[in-house]
């Protein structure tokens, strides 16, 4: 027998879902079916919930940050590979003096230095410390890398370089001040307040310093010159000062007397001989050495003849020396 269907209006054949109990339990209507959807959908929600809760809190971030943390691993990786074979560096550099280049080229070049507060430091010093040349391009000079060259140099300080645009490097310097002569191994040279060697050339333009003799002299003369300084009738006759031991002063004046000073409190020692000079006289007597190592007691020791000269201190440009003559 042949079977009818009902295409409706289209033509197309209407297909109703069979009545099921355990899908539609009220039959095939309209609010059954939105029923059976809205359960399907509340399950579905509930299983997602449940892995959710079963994938670690750290799978989940990856997994939302995927699309950015892949392209940046990739990118670091590409930029680490180019670092360690070099090419990157290659390709910077190449880059930095193509521009340097074109900078040069508009007028951005090096043609003066001006250097201020230079008077002891050599000038070829200088320019060898700054490392640059007549036309090299300012913009790729580094002023930090030769302020270090230029405090390499015994003589300076401290430096400072500013680039003045387009074409000028302003140097200021400051220069360590001389304090003594620093003899040593039979040796002379220049020396500041904290016992850095300033030069061994040219020592006959410093006649009027002080020498200091032994080993860590520098050091330790910058109390002893200032305690000299505060008695000034005997810094006017100290010819050398020696360090005895790393421990103690000896001051070699110039008449020949050698003055020993204790190894404490020697400013207090020598305060106590500017006033015996000033009411005494000492210093001017036929003394041999002025012993103050013990505290208040004077030993001077004298001799009949001629005091000869102590210390072995040698200026630069000095002659034999002679011995003082008695008074």
């Amino acid at each position: 027998r042949p079977v009818r269907l009902d295409c409706g209006a289209r033509g197309m054949p209407r297909v109703t879902h069979p009545s099921s109990p355990g899908l539609f339990p009220e039959g095939d209507t309209p609010r059954s079916r939105i029923a059976y959807e809205t359960r399907r959908t509340t399950q579905r929600a509930a299983q997602a919930a449940n892995r959710r809760r079963a994938t670690p809190r750290w799978v989940q971030f990856l997994g939302r940050r995927a699309t950015i943390i892949v392209p940046l691993t990739l990118v670091g990786g590409l930029v680490l590979w180019g670092w360690a074979s070099g090419k990157l560096t290659a390709a910077s550099n190449a880059v930095t003096e193509a521009f340097l280049d074109v900078t040069a080229r508009g007028g951005l070049q090096v043609q003066e230095v001006l250097v201020k507060g230079r008077k002891e430091t050599d000038g070829a010093q200088v320019l060898a410390a700054l490392g640059v040349e007549r036309g090299a391009p300012i913009l790729g000079f580094d002023p930090h890398a030769a302020r270090k060259q230029l405090e390499q140099i015994p003589w300076i300080a401290s430096a400072r370089i500013e680039r003045r645009l387009p074409d000028t490097l302003y140097v200021v310097l400051t220069e360590r001040q001389p304090m003594a002569l620093w003899q040593h191994e039979q040796k002379l040279a220049l020396v500041d307040a904290e016992g850095t060697v300033l030069t061994d050339h040219n020592l006959d333009h410093f006649p009027n310093l002080p020498i200091l003799v032994g080993e860590g002299a520098p050091r330790r003369g910058r109390a002893l010159l200032a305690a000299l300084a505060a008695a000034p009738t005997i810094q006017a006759r100290v010819d050398a000062a020696v360090l005895v031991g790393a421990r103690r002063w000896d001051l070699h004046l110039k008449s020949g007397t050698e003055v020993r000073l204790p190894e404490l409190n020697f400013e207090a020692a020598i305060q106590q001989l500017a006033a015996l000079q000033a009411s005494d006289k000492i210093l001017d007597r036929d003394a041999v050495a002025i012993d103050l190592r013990v505290p208040d007691r004077l030993v001077v020791q004298t001799s009949p003849a001629p005091a000869p000269v102590k210390g072995g201190a040698v200026r630069p440009g000095d002659k034999k020396r002679q011995p003082a003559k008695k008074n």
